[in-house]
C-alpha cells in the first residue's frame, strides 16, 4: 500500500490553550451547497424528503451560494491575518455546484488560507473535473468512501452507482494530482467485517497519499435513531473518549459560513439558523468574529456551561472530534479571564 496509514489530523499544532483568543479563525468551513448526490442514512440529507423530517423541522432550503455574494465572502475573508485552512464542505456535497473550480480559484487567487480542502464523496469526479479541481489551487481533496463495492453504497446511501468506473476515475485523479494531496477515508459503520477494512485498503490504498477508518459519531443532534447505535465511548479518530470534556475548543479557532452567509462556530453541518453568530449579508466577518454574541458564547464555554447553550446541548461531536492539543478544560478557568 502506498497510502500512508494515518487519520486527516494534523499533529504539530500548537495547544490551543497557550494562543487564544484569536483574531482569526485558523479553519474556514464554507457551504456552497445543500443539494446532495446521496442519502446516507447517518446524514440530514437522507430526511428531506420526509414530512416534518429533520431537514424540514431546521428550515434549511436546498440551495446553492449564491455566487455574487460569493465575491464578498472572499474579500471579507482577506481581512483576516492568518487563516490556516478553507474547506469546502458542508450539508450538500461540493461538487454539485457547478462554480466550485471557479470559486476555489478565487480563495486561491486571494492567497487568503495556507491550505485549500474539498470534502467529496467523490461520485462526480471524472477527468475533466479532476483536472478542474487539480487546476483550480486545491492543497488537498478529501475522498468519503461509502463503501467498497456498489451494494454497499446502496445500502448505506440509497444510491446505485457504477463502482468500477468510480475506481476509475479516482484512479485517474491519484495519476494527475500533482502537488495536491488525496485523503481517502472510510467509517467503520459502512465496513461490514474486518475482511471489508481489509479490502477497502486493497481498494484505495494505492490511490491515496493518506488513507483511514474513521469511527462513526453523531455530527447532527437531530438525528435520533442514529444515537441509539452509535459506540460514544470512541472519538473519530478511533481513540478513547474522555466522556467527562466539557469544553467545545473548535468553537475558538472555527469558522463556518453555510450557503445563506448566516456564520458558526464548528464545522457541524445543518445547524439551527437560531444559532448563527450573524449574517455576513449584514455584518462583516470581522465584526461577526470579534462580536458579543460569539465572545457571549466563548465564555459560556469557558465557565463549563455548555448545555446552556440550546445547540450545543447535548452535543457529543465537539468531543468527539477534538484531539488532546484543543482540550481546554483545565485551562478554562485562567481563560477565562482573557475574555471578560
Amino acid at each position: 500500500m502506498k497510502a500512508e496509514l494515518k487519520a486527516n489530523v494534523d499533529n504539530k499544532r500548537t495547544p490551543l490553550a497557550d494562543v487564544i483568543p484569536l483574531a482569526h479563525p485558523f479553519t474556514v468551513y464554507i457551504e456552497t451547497t445543500r443539494y446532495c448526490n446521496l442519502k446516507c442514512f447517518y446524514c440530514l440529507i437522507s430526511t428531506q424528503d420526509e414530512t416534518d423530517g429533520a431537514m424540514q423541522k431546521l428550515g434549511l432550503r436546498v440551495q446553492h451560494m449564491d455566487p455574487a455574494w460569493f465575491h464578498k465572502l472572499v474579500e471579507n475573508l482577506q481581512q483576516f491575518k492568518g487563516i490556516k485552512r478553507v474547506v469546502f464542505s458542508g450539508l450538500g456535497e461540493p461538487l454539485m455546484n457547478p462554480r466550485l473550480p471557479e470559486m476555489i480559484h478565487q480563495v486561491a487567487d486571494a492567497g487568503i488560507a495556507e491550505r485549500i480542502e474539498v470534502i467529496t464523496n467523490g461520485l462526480l469526479i471524472t477527468h475533466k473535473k479532476a483536472d478542474e479541481l487539480v487546476r483550480s489551487g486545491l492543497t488537498n481533496i478529501n475522498i468519503s468512501i461509502q463503501g467498497i463495492d456498489a451494494n454497499q453504497y446502496l445500502d448505506t446511501c440509497k444510491k446505485e452507482i457504477d463502482f468500477p468506473r468510480f475506481m476509475e476515475n479516482l484512479t485517474y485523479l491519484y495519476e494527475n494530482r500533482g502537488s495536491t494531496k488525496i485523503y481517502i477515508k472510510a467509517i467503520d459503520a459502512t465496513l461490514k467485517s474486518k475482511q471489508d477494512e481489509e479490502k477497502f485498503f486493497e481498494l484505495f490504498g494505492n490511490i491515496a497519499d493518506r488513507i483511514f477508518i474513521e469511527h462513526l459519531v453523531v455530527m447532527q443532534q437531530q438525528m435520533e435513531e442514529l444515537k441509539m447505535v452509535v459506540d460514544h465511548s470512541k472519538t473519530f479518530y478511533n481513540e478513547e473518549l474522555d466522556p467527562n470534556r466539557k469544553v467545545c475548543g473548535q468553537s475558538f479557532y472555527f469558522l463556518q459560513v453555510g450557503c445563506n452567509f448566516d456564520t458558526f462556530p464548528c464545522p457541524v453541518p445543518g445547524l439551527p439558523l437560531t444559532f448563527s453568530m450573524g449574517n455576513m449579508k449584514e455584518k462583516s466577518l470581522m465584526d461577526i468574529w470579534n462580536g458579543p454574541r460569539r465572545r457571549q458564547l466563548l465564555v459560556t464555554m469557558l465557565k463549563l456551561e455548555k448545555d446552556r447553550i440550546p445547540a450545543c446541548r447535548g452535543c457529543t461531536c465537539f468531543n468527539a472530534i477534538n484531539d488532546p492539543l484543543e482540550n481546554l478544560d483545565k485551562d478554562a478557568p485562567r481563560l477565562l479571564q482573557r475574555f471578560l
